[in-house]
């Protein structure tokens, strides 16, 4: 017949996955993933974790954003209030010229404007002369003796020694453009750089003191970074906030400093900006915060207050809702890109900004690397809730020391790149150790059914040792059936399945009766051989050669002594009576002397005689006791499971409960079944449920007289 792995290959598939995920609960695997997971930790940007990365950064800042300590930036805003009262945009240039000039004369450190103005203002007086010529020549002429607005505008931002603001771009815009002079030190760095840029007309683009870079480039529609320096072909610029610093301290050049690894800082006099190797810079947030604004028509109204601008970098840019320009920050939140460039101002005067050291993904490497070393001693030897807090610990742990390295020195420790990787290991450790563990437990079952089937046959067997072991044993009522003169009540119970106690009775020839009561030195299957063995030889030697109680233990010493290779003993009482006269003989080979309870009260205990057990000495000459009963006199044989039956505490039943039992008045007439129920009774209550530590035998055996 063709195998299920043969029809379903994807069987046989799936049980060697199986297979190969038990062996070692996933150990190699484990270390599998470790090693590439651990690659992808040290990747440079971009790689595979970015994202992962900046959602931990981005959570930092959201939960606990900046919080400002010093306003060194203004924003003069063309806002929503500014146009009502001024009106619509775009202004006419005379009017921003206008707005440059008081911002000026409230003596700012310097102003910075974040406008780009590519084309002539369509209402300068030269543009409107050109437009009315066809309609009105006198108007026309008239202004076209009038100044245009763009010379106007150039003006103000020269004596305002205003920067204005520029935009990389992929395509060449522009050649020749005025820029700050720089000086590199080092090898070059991998800025970001464009073919050329965007900027104003000439004539204002000259006329400025300075030119800043206004591109954000944003990631994902997400500002984290700003550069703070870029190329515009082969010309570094810096950006418009740092370009306002030089303005501000009247320099003509900046440095960038640069090693191996990258750019390090910009350098612009005393000021050095630190810098990620790629020329930007992490923006420490703090939330959106109106109190850095003043409308441009308080400004030009003469409303605000000029202290308020007065030794400030004042930042020109547009806020209206219709026109504005809004980005998402690292906090989720939109903003104003002009409020951007100030929180830049704001980061580098306050020694704020974030840092993302070169050496930050080794240590992040490394971190991981330990955690997946003990994941992987720990998950395959612990059960799956210790495991899991191994690995929650870790998670705790991780997390802590981002946040810690973010709050006290804006280091951006990234935790949940190796939380992912951890978290990963864990759960295909995790799989592997349960498939090793159903592996082991079918295994398991497959040996405690057999256990099972085995225990079942045995116990089979042993319960069908002690029906025969019982079915052994002579029944009173078949035994005594035609016997008045004597009554006998006997009780045997194993303390396991089979025991290793025994009694037998059985009539001799010439009115003579035979008692024993046996106890062999075993408990279990071996004993209850043995007992078997016993109780047939004594009978045999009993009805063989008719003897007395002596001459009957020597034979069966001489006997049972022949083939007992387990070396085990046997102790053995016997009594041979007469019944016509009430005659004794017994014969006590080590066992529990018997208590002879006569119906006149006296009591006695029957120790004359006898020997060792049998099988200890071999041919030992036993000798026997005799003792005359009355009638009604009763002997109480008992094994020494019932003297030395146990309770809970320890204490033994013993001899002398066993004596006062049967000896009391009230017992004397009682029948030998009723008072023997009575002593397994007591013995039981005893007991309180303790488990027997030995077989316990019983025999009660009374003469009634020779009628």
């Amino acid at each position: 017949m063709e195998s299920p792995a043969a029809r379903f290959p994807h069987t046989g598939i799936l049980a060697a996955a199986r297979e190969w995920l038990g062996k070692g609960r996933g150990r190699w695997l484990g270390m599998a993933v470790a090693v590439i997971f651990t690659a992808a930790i040290l990747l440079p940007d971009p790689g595979p974790l970015p994202p992962l990365r900046v959602w931990a950064f981005d959570s930092y800042q959201a939960r606990f954003p900046r919080t400002r300590v010093l306003d060194p930036a203004v924003i003069v805003a063309v806002d929503d209030q500014s146009l009502r009262r001024i009106g619509q945009w775009p202004w006419s240039r005379d009017v921003l010229a206008r707005l440059i000039d008081r911002i000026a004369e409230r003596q700012p450190a310097a102003i910075a404007v974040d406008m780009l103005f590519t084309e002539p203002d369509r209402s300068s007086p030269d543009r409107l002369a050109e437009y009315l010529s066809s309609r009105d020549r006198a108007l026309a002429k008239r202004l076209s003796e009038l100044r245009p607005n763009d010379d106007i505008l150039a003006e103000s931002l020269t004596r305002a020694r205003a920067v204005i603001g520029i935009a990389g771009v992929e395509a060449s815009i522009a050649k020749g453009s005025p820029s700050a002079p720089s000086a590199v030190t080092g090898p070059p760095a991998p800025l970001a750089r464009y073919a050329g840029a965007l900027r104003s007309l000439p004539k204002l683009d000259h006329a400025a003191a300075g030119h800043g870079l206004l591109n954000a480039d944003p990631e994902h529609g997400i500002v984290r970074r700003i550069p703070l320096a870029a190329y515009l072909g082969e010309q570094p610029v810096l950006t418009l906030a740092l370009e306002s610093f030089r303005v501000a301290a009247g320099l003509p050049s900046f440095t960038l400093n640069w090693d191996t690894a990258g750019m390090r800082s910009v350098q612009v006099g005393d000021l050095e900006v630190p810098s990620q190797p790629n020329g930007r810079a992490w923006i420490h947030f703090s939330p959106h915060d109106p109190r850095r604004y003043v409308s441009a028509a308080d400004v030009l109204e003469g409303k605000d207050d000029p202290r308020r601008i007065k030794q400030s970098i004042v930042l020109v840019g547009v806020t209206a809702l219709a026109l504005l320009d809004q980005n998402t920050t690292a906090r989720g939140e939109r903003m104003p890109g002009i409020e951007i460039h100030a929180q830049l101002v704001e980061n580098i005067v306050e020694n704020g900004l974030l840092s993302r050291p070169a050496w930050a993904r080794y240590v992040e490497a490394l971190v991981f690397v330990l955690a997946a070393g003990l994941l992987i001693v720990v998950v395959p030897r612990t059960r799956s809730r210790v495991s899991f807090s191994v690995l929650a610990g870790c998670w705790v742990l991780l997390i802590t020391a981002g946040v810690a390295a973010y709050a006290f020195t804006r280091t951006l420790f990234d935790p949940t790149t190796p939380i992912a990787g951890m978290t990963l290991l864990f759960g295909l450790m995790l799989s592997a150790t349960l498939v090793a563990s159903d592996r082991h437990r079918r295994q398991l079952s497959a040996h405690l059914a057999a256990e099972r089937e085995a225990a079942a046959r045995v116990t089979g067997e042993l319960e069908a040792a002690q029906r025969i072991q019982t079915g052994m044993l002579p029944k009173r009522e078949s035994v005594l059936r035609n016997e008045r003169r004597i009554e006998i009540f006997a009780h045997m119970k194993a303390a396991r399945e089979v025991g290793g106690d025994l009694y037998d009775f059985f009539p001799l020839p010439g009115d003579r009766f035979v008692v024993i009561v046996g106890d062999v030195s075993d408990k279990g299957l071996p004993a209850a051989m043995f007992m078997a063995v016993s109780k047939a030889l004594v009978r045999s030697c009993a009805l063989r050669t008719p003897v007395d109680a002596a001459a009957l233990m020597t034979m069966f010493n001489s006997e049972i002594s022949r083939e007992n290779p387990e070396q085990l003993f046997v102790t053995l009482f016997a009594l041979i009576a007469d019944l016509r006269t009430g005659e004794v003989e017994y014969c006590n080979a080590g066992h529990e002397p018997p208590i002879l309870v006569r119906r006149s009260g006296e009591t006695l205990i029957l120790d004359d005689g006898g020997g060792p057990p049998l099988c200890v000495v071999d041919d030992y000459p036993y000798e026997a006791g005799r003792v005359a009963l009355e009638p009604r006199d009763m002997l109480t044989l008992a094994s020494d499971g019932i003297t030395e039956a146990m309770n809970r505490t320890g204490a033994l039943y013993g001899r002398a409960r066993l004596k006062a039992l049967v000896e009391l008045p009230s017992r004397r007439d009682v029948d030998v079944t009723i008072l023997g129920s009575e002593i397994l009774a007591a013995i039981k209550t005893f007991e309180a449920g303790a488990e027997p530590s030995d077989d316990q035998t019983l025999l009660l055996f009374s003469w009634r007289g020779s009628g």
